[in-house]
């Protein structure tokens, strides 16, 4: 992002050979935060907690035994 108030953005963009919409959709995710912080937390606290033997099917009715519903298809 330095180098865009330095030099042209078009200039910068030919160079990596990057899209302008490219370009602005990874600034734009780099400024939201992660929905997802929590959960992400939660289930690794379940992994570690189980000394890594869980798998993604026993994580998963981990959470919802305790109520957390993520996947909406799920049910």
């Amino acid at each position: 992002m330095e180098l865009r108030h330095k030099f042209d953005l078009n200039l910068l963009l030919n160079q990596t050979n990057m899209a302008r919409s490219n370009f602005y959709y990874y600034q734009k995710k780099t400024k939201s935060t992660d929905k997802y912080q929590e959960i992400k937390e939660f289930i690794k606290s379940i992994y570690h907690k189980h000394k890594g033997r869980y798998g993604y099917r026993r994580i998963t009715d981990e959470l919802n035994s305790k109520g957390l519903i993520i996947n909406h298809k799920q049910f």
